[in-house]
């Protein structure tokens, strides 16, 4: 008797935890999404304060070169970020970033992956042109202090004839080896 009582209150705890941790999520998806949301207007505007006030102060940035860039304070970052909009992007905004899927790692940490597409040629100070293309990031989020906020980005670069334009899926599966190949 006293076996079967411990056993229906351990399911009894692990659903009620269950419930509470699933609707939390849901909630902290929609304020996750809703964070990105207000990066990309704050990145589409150039508000290079607005940005670096949505992150977390200990920040890593992986840029479209693969260049690692650990900032460990939210002035620090609005210096990055104003840098940024003056000498790479030339006062001229970004694409909007779509988002395509949020994953929970925990109760407290989120992978975000948006995508975005460069429409235009880019020039170069040195007069290199980078053609259209599409750009696939990886956000991760935290919940710091009570509130979600960005510590890592990953930009990834899609370049022709390889990059995923709007509208297709960003999924891919690798292809069935042929009859020659091993399995």
């Amino acid at each position: 008797m006293e076996r079967r009582l411990i056993t229906q209150l351990t399911l009894a705890t692990f659903w009620v935890l269950t419930s509470v941790a699933f609707s939390q999520s849901a909630g902290d998806r929609q304020t996750i999404r809703d964070l990105i949301e207000h990066w990309n207007a704050a990145y589409i505007a150039l508000d290079a304060k607005k940005l670096a006030a949505l992150n977390t102060p200990e920040f890593d940035i992986v840029n479209r070169l693969g260049q690692w860039t650990h900032k460990s304070s939210i002035a620090d970052q609005e210096k990055m970020w104003d840098w940024t909009f003056k000498f790479i992007y030339k006062g001229r905004p970004g694409p909007k970033h779509t988002i395509e899927k949020v994953r929970f790692q925990s109760p407290t940490v989120a992978t975000v992956l948006t995508r975005a597409y460069w429409k235009d040629f880019i020039t170069l100070d040195d007069a290199t042109k980078i053609p259209p293309h599409g750009e696939v990031d990886s956000f991760t989020v935290v919940k710091h202090h009570g509130k979600w906020k960005v510590s890592w980005l990953d930009i990834h670069n899609q370049m022709p004839p390889f990059d995923v334009k709007p509208g297709q899926s960003l999924e891919t599966d690798l292809p069935p080896p042929k009859a020659s190949e091993p399995k």
